[in-house]
């Protein structure tokens, strides 16, 4: 279950207002008394009509956008902090168009964290039980680990023995792979398998030496594969020289057991892997 939420501000100067972790409910200052959109988000299927058959041909899916609305309950201690100071407060955190963080606790899940822009705040600021209505709207619509997972490991060759990762999270997830030289032959290709090669083998020409190191992302809308020069810091797109199979898709980790290999045909080279776990609900 839930135990915490945060919010962080797109304002560098935001006032800060931390809650006592002994104290009880009833007694915080800001009360979060519901929110909602925390559930998986309806996804869009797409299909075309069939010509002379019932149904329809399925094109795609996807899932749109996440809206997080919070009900937030005022409760002034009348020395420090009245209704307007705690209203004024929270236009510094929700104010329409701006950019906020939020950051959940659980019990049972790491803590992750999702960016929206707020849609739109309503307030009955004339009633005697004063509530915030702040609606977010999440282009992003999962939630994604605070903490980065970082395995190390050493590239095999041909009919080598791959690493079992252990992929926590419900959503699959794109990767960061950095191979570094350590000793023999300059590799002409790295391969970057997870699971049946017919879908995920990737394959790149490149190479890593003494002075330079390989890249490759496969994170959604920030993919790339790369050497990066260590004397200059000068970087050379290597997206031309990629080879992937038919149907075959860049490397992404599913939920469960992902059995992953880093392949090379010669030398001898260590590997970084990061990710982050990424969840369609809480």
């Amino acid at each position: 279950m839930l135990t915490e939420v945060k919010a962080y501000s797109s304002w560098q100067s935001a006032p800060a207002l931390l809650l006592d972790e002994m104290g009880q409910a009833e007694t915080d200052l800001i009360q979060v008394r519901n929110i909602e959109g925390l559930n998986p988000v309806k996804a869009s299927v797409s299909g075309s009509p069939l010509a002379v058959i019932d149904g329809t041909s399925f094109t795609g899916t996807n899932v749109l956008s996440r809206n997080i609305v919070l009900t937030l309950g005022l409760n002034p201690n009348w020395t420090e902090w009245s209704y307007e100071a705690l209203r004024r407060l929270l236009y510094a955190y929700f104010t329409p168009k701006s950019l906020v963080r939020l950051r959940f606790s659980s019990d049972d899940l790491p803590d992750v964290q999702i960016e929206g822009y707020v849609e739109d705040v309503s307030v009955n600021q004339f009633s005697k039980d004063p509530e915030f209505i702040v609606s977010i709207l999440c282009p992003d619509p999962h939630f994604i680990a605070v903490e980065p997972e970082i395995i190390t490991g050493q590239t095999i060759h041909e009919m080598g023995d791959f690493e079992t990762i252990n992929y926590n999270g419900n959503v699959p997830a794109g990767i960061l792979l950095e191979v570094v030289y350590v000793s023999g032959s300059e590799p002409e290709s790295i391969a970057i398998q997870i699971g049946d090669p017919a879908i995920t083998h990737f394959m790149v020409d490149a190479s890593v030496n003494a002075m330079k190191y390989f890249q490759m992302s496969s994170i959604p809308m920030n993919k790339f594969v790369q050497n990066v020069d260590l004397n200059l810091g000068t970087i050379v797109n290597l997206l031309d020289n990629i080879h992937i199979q038919q149907g075959s898709a860049w490397p992404t980790l599913e939920p469960g057991e992902n059995h992953f290999h880093v392949i090379t045909d010669t030398g001898v080279q260590d590997f970084t892997l990061q990710y982050y776990e990424r969840f369609g609900g809480l």
